[in-house]
């Protein structure tokens, strides 16, 4: 990348050579969760997992990917809530632990992974008090073999959760602002866990520079506009 212009710099070579192989969803580099949930019994269940993602901004909706027979899905089903968890690397020997274990089999799960559980203030779900980030959502949808219009059942269930209630700890805020890209936030490529890297720029780093910081504060305002009210061009972004 061109130091001045910030344009990707020019290569030789040509063009590259690429090589067909099977379909496979986790060559989509993603986040690492805890997803907290309980069941109507009141045993509370925590298990990582990566298959997620934002869907929607306004209201706020992230899809998490859940193998239907994980006693995480049953009680989501049965109870219709639960807590996505953000872990850091200290917790990665916990998130390793609780998302290849099972519920039945592994006696005290949430005992063995040495995460401590709390109740949120509102929802009263519980959360990992480890995690610098936790939202409790309400599931507003799922998605499985019929809706997604397929000829065998998926490997996962996609639930939609809308988030009811949000905790961010306090070191982690700046002025109006949450600064997630100082957390060292756990990513999953293929199997394999990493870190995250450098920031690399803002969203918008190629618009005019007053544009761009009158954007980025209403973007990441703790308050803010969260993609509502958007103009034309600002709906043909990411």
């Amino acid at each position: 990348m061109d130091a001045s212009s910030g344009r990707p710099a020019e290569t030789g070579g040509g063009a590259t050579t690429k090589i067909s192989v099977p379909p496979n969803a986790f060559y989509v580099p993603s986040p690492v969760v805890l997803l907290t949930t309980v069941s109507e019994q009141g045993e509370v269940d925590v298990s990582a997992m990566s298959a997620v993602g934002v869907v929607c901004l306004d209201p706020a909706i992230i899809a998490v990917g859940i193998k239907p027979r994980r006693h995480t899905y049953k009680n989501i089903r049965r109870t219709g809530r639960f807590v996505v968890n953000l872990p850091l690397e200290k917790d990665l020997w916990a998130a390793d632990f609780t998302g290849t274990r099972s519920w039945r089999r592994s006696g005290d799960k949430v005992a063995e992974s040495g995460l401590e559980i709390r109740e949120l203030p509102g929802t009263g779900l519980p959360y990992v008090e480890s995690c610098p980030i936790v939202m409790a959502c309400d599931a507003v949808g799922h998605l499985g073999r019929k809706e997604l219009n397929l000829q065998a059942a998926p490997s996962h269930q996609t639930v939609l959760g809308r988030i009811a209630e949000c905790l961010v700890d306090a070191r982690w805020l700046g002025q109006d602002e949450v600064r997630l890209e100082d957390m060292p936030v756990l990513l999953y490529l293929n199997r394999v866990y990493a870190r995250r890297g450098a920031v690399l720029g803002e969203q918008r780093f190629t618009d005019d520079p007053r544009k761009r910081r009158e954007r980025m504060r209403a973007y990441r305002s703790l308050g803010g506009a969260q993609g509502t009210n958007t103009t034309r061009e600002e709906e043909r972004t990411p």
